[in-house]
């Protein structure tokens, strides 16, 4: 909507729109970004479809926030979705954005349409396996730009030739992690002084991570798909004194607990009950990574893999499935370890991590490489290239002048 003349004198502004049902790893990353924008050079407006935290988080970040409903296109949402039409064009018009950015793809279905008729190009972040095809349904009137989250990700989009999405650029950028480590935050003082206590009384003395025993840790929803089994199973295939201990935070959100018992259950009938700790849903994950030599992340399915970028703030290297993005995200034998799904070979992969030496040695190349590659101000210029060049691309001729 506004020349190239006047964006070189003031900061881009985007259009952030995320639905966010609920909060995950898209709205994590989203969060992160925003909060390392450097407001000189882009100007936010945060256009959410439920409230949430981020609501919040975005005042505290002196980020403009509408409450805008984006409901999926259905013949029972017709009214709600025509509105949802109304009310973002009616916003573009106010904010005049130069790029809008949906957060993922269900985020993007009212922004294709408004962004096509008013003339602003159209940014979708795909972080989740999706086929082309798929996409162009959510996005019906197309986008310039298709932004996907590791080369894996791209590959499983396939062609979009006869889609919506054929003439859309196509580009890859990994996700950031807040760079570098945050401040303790009040929730990781509570926790650690919590641990402290119970270990100090004696009442965690079987948990204790002590200096002579490998200690794992695991983050994240309590779900199949996360592959948590494999390491407990894998546990149980090792001699009693090669048996780390494994330090779990997270939570069983989808089957209320059942999965957790589940889990539980295995445990016990591989004989590691003892060797597991449950700490329960962690707002900072950083208690965990101050304790543990490692984290496992034995995803199934895996678009990108925040977990070993999170650790790598600490300098714990990660174990994980080379499936997916984790493949992108980790270096094998570098920093981290790599291992094919399954009990059998997690088990072999453990008993290889028992050199400790060589995990300290991963951890501090992690450190590293995900400050050089994965740090916001990384992410940040490699973005501002993205949405300069879609703004090149999309601006008008100017009119000959005699």
């Amino acid at each position: 909507m506004n020349d190239t003349t006047s964006n070189s004198t003031r900061p881009i502004r985007v259009l952030y729109i995320a639905r966010a049902p609920f909060i995950s790893g898209a709205e994590r990353a989203l969060m992160s970004m925003l909060r390392h924008l450097d407001r000189s050079r882009i100007e936010p407006h945060l256009a959410l479809g439920q409230e949430s935290e981020l609501v919040q988080q975005a005042k505290e970040l002196d980020i403009p926030v509408t409450m805008l409903a984006v409901p999926k296109r259905t013949p029972a949402t017709l009214l709600g979705w025509w509105r949802s039409l109304w009310r973002l064009t009616k916003l573009v018009k106010e904010f005049q954005p130069d790029v809008m950015h949906a957060n993922d793809v269900p985020s993007c279905q009212a922004m294709s349409v408004v962004g096509r008729k008013q003339g602003v190009p159209r940014v979708v972040h795909v972080r989740w396996v999706i086929s082309a095809e798929g996409a162009g349904w959510w996005a019906r009137d197309g986008a310039e730009v298709m932004l996907c989250i590791s080369q894996w990700i791209r590959g499983e989009l396939g062609s979009p030739v006869g889609t919506p999405l054929q003439s859309a650029k196509y580009e890859v950028l990994h996700d950031a992690i807040d760079w570098p480590a945050v401040e303790e935050s009040s929730e990781f003082k509570v926790q650690s002084s919590k641990l402290k206590q119970k270990d100090e009384q004696g009442q965690n003395s079987k948990l204790r991570t002590l200096n002579s025993e490998l200690c794992l840790g695991f983050t994240g929803q309590l779900i199949e798909s996360k592959g948590l089994d494999m390491v407990i199973a894998a546990m149980g295939k090792l001699p009693a004194d090669k048996q780390p201990r494994l330090i779990v935070a997270g939570e069983d959100t989808q089957t209320g607990g059942v999965y957790k018992e589940k889990l539980q259950t295995l445990a016990a009938q591989c004989g590691v009950s003892d060797r597991i700790e449950w700490l329960g849903f962690v707002s900072d994950v950083a208690v965990v990574h101050q304790r543990v030599d490692a984290m496992v992340c034995p995803s199934r399915i895996e678009p990108l893999g925040l977990v070993p970028l999170e650790a790598a703030r600490f300098s714990v290297p990660t174990i994980a499935n080379r499936t997916g993005g984790l493949a992108e995200t980790i270096e094998h034998g570098v920093t981290g370890l790599l291992t094919e799904p399954g009990a059998e070979a997690w088990a072999a992969t453990l008993e290889q991590a028992q050199d400790r030496d060589a995990l300290k040695r991963m951890g501090v190349a992690a450190h590293v490489r995900t400050k050089q590659h994965f740090s916001p101000a990384v992410y940040q210029d490699r973005l501002m290239e993205i949405y300069e060049s879609v703004m090149r691309t999309n601006a008008k001729p100017q009119a000959a002048t005699t």
